[in-house]
């Protein structure tokens, strides 16, 4: 029994040093870091560093003659904010509750309204399948700039700026 012992030690030996003999990776992976949603029966990713913050929902003014799916007023982490129905915005409304606000980073004066986050994410930058967009997709398809899979299931990556760009209508934007 101690020659066991005695010769699994000296594996593990080996097996230490020869970490040290192996070139340095030179190759750094890139977490990018996700809040998803489900809207509607849709999954979608939301990137955290075009978020300028995340806040339960407080009370919102609603606004007569309000832009298209826009919700209302509200205060969102010291602005007053321009609030919209994200999945409305792509198509994809939910029957969920909306309870959060995503206060983007593009424009900190308007708040996406969503169900709570099913969960976060942090997936090697590699693991995102990129899409080429034309410009002429409805209105999911021109938000999605990728996706990525978790157990299985298909995420679609969204650009914030571009959602942000459709609200306030510039070109090349999400909304006509």
């Amino acid at each position: 029994m101690t020659d066991e012992i005695l010769e699994h030690r000296e594996r593990l030996a080996r097996a230490f040093d020869g970490e040290f003999a192996l070139p340095i990776a030179t190759e750094n992976t890139e977490f990018i870091d996700f809040l998803v949603v489900r809207l509607g029966v849709d999954w979608y990713a939301v990137r955290v560093d075009e978020l300028a913050g995340v806040q339960a929902k407080k009370a919102v003014q609603r606004l007569p003659e309000a832009p298209r799916h826009c919700v209302g007023l509200a205060a969102v982490r010291g602005l007053v904010a321009a609030v919209y129905d994200l999945g409305a915005l792509l198509g994809s409304p939910s029957p969920d509750r909306l309870c959060w606000f995503f206060q983007t980073l593009a424009d900190p004066e308007v708040a996406l309204l969503v169900p709570k986050a099913d969960r976060y994410l942090r997936v090697p930058e590699d693991r995102i399948i990129r899409s080429e967009l034309d410009g002429s997709r409805e209105a999911a398809g021109a938000a999605s700039v990728g996706a990525i899979t978790d157990a299985g299931v298909v995420i679609n990556v969204l650009s914030v700026g571009r959602i942000v760009a459709g609200i306030h209508g510039r070109r090349g934007a999400l909304l006509p």
